[in-house]
């Protein structure tokens, strides 16, 4: 492709959408786009503001009203959906796709950003409402590219998922050789930018999924990496993962139900079944010799994060 693509992202405020517009506004992918564009249900909050003083088109949306986002997206290339992904947001992206279909935008990277749902033998509302939406956007005749990064490494190292620094302990569900992978919310935007500026390059070199990671361990090697930054010996201690998944099922979440109540025990139980091993991936596919940017590696993730 020639002319320089319009990227339009919906969530570009949020939690994740922040990282992929710093992505798209660097330095090293800013030249390869053309109008960067931040769907907004208020073009005048100071979120909105900020945006538009670092050069994005702001654009205020009703994400109820598919005409509105149609209008919203006319003249897009490439639509981003950064909204947490969540049953109750499922209408919201449903409605982004009749827009994007109907405003023809050409290539479309839904809200995953999490483990890859083609691999996980169990259903959950979480990864449910991912695959329907992706499977709405094909059926659509939009071109998807699906980018899976497993864990989000600043969400990781807690209790929750088995890393219990004020105890010095590290729990595995399985044994101290199971692989997980995490990426930084920092990678995760410079690989939005990353694909789409391959696929602006050729849209056929982008697979439609597209694996990538930070950074991949043990949970042998992270109780290594967690000793040796604290300085104190961390116990690693391993759970059943049958007993672990009959007991997830046992409680599946259910309509109406908080769902982020039970995905941390899921989380879990990928790892243990290697879900959450992204060692094969598309990173050099999307950054070749780290040529855009550096990983984030867990180790210096650790030392800068580390508490007393």
């Amino acid at each position: 492709m020639s002319s320089l693509q319009n990227i339009a992202v919906a969530g570009a405020t949020g939690n994740l959408g922040t990282y992929i517009i710093n992505a798209l506004l660097s330095p090293t992918f800013r030249p390869k786009f053309g109008e960067i564009i931040a769907l907004s249900r208020s073009a005048t909050s100071d979120a909105a503001k900020a945006l538009i003083a670092r050069g994005v088109k702001v654009v205020e949306i009703d994400i109820q009203n598919v005409d509105n986002l149609a209008e919203a997206l006319k003249g897009t290339d490439v639509f981003v959906d950064a909204i947490v992904s969540t049953p109750d947001t499922t209408a919201a992206s449903s409605n982004f796709i009749k827009a994007a279909a109907k405003s023809e935008v050409k290539l479309y990277i839904p809200s995953e950003f999490s483990f890859d749902y083609q691999r996980i033998n169990f259903e959950h509302p979480f990864w449910e409402g991912k695959r329907a939406i992706a499977e709405e956007a094909i059926k659509a005749g939009l071109r998807v590219a699906r980018i899976s990064v497993s864990a989000f490494l600043e969400d990781s190292f807690s209790p929750a998922l088995g890393f219990d620094v004020a105890n010095s302990t590290v729990t595995v569900v399985g044994t101290a050789e199971n692989r997980c992978s995490f990426t930084s919310k920092t990678d995760v935007g410079f690989s939005v930018a990353s694909v789409i500026a391959l696929w602006v390059e050729d849209p056929s070199a982008v697979p439609h999924t597209v694996v990538v990671a930070s950074d991949t361990l043990t949970y042998g090697e992270a109780q290594e990496l967690l000793s040796k930054a604290y300085g104190r010996e961390f116990r690693l201690e391993t759970e059943d993962p049958n007993v672990v998944k009959r007991n997830a099922l046992a409680h599946l979440p259910k309509a109406g139900d908080n769902i982020w109540a039970t995905i941390l025990v899921y989380l879990r139980l990928l790892h243990a079944n290697g879900v959450g091993d992204h060692s094969v991936n598309h990173n050099e596919l999307i950054n070749p010799g780290e040529k855009y940017w550096k990983w984030k590696k867990i180790a210096n993730h650790i030392e800068e994060t580390k508490t007393a």
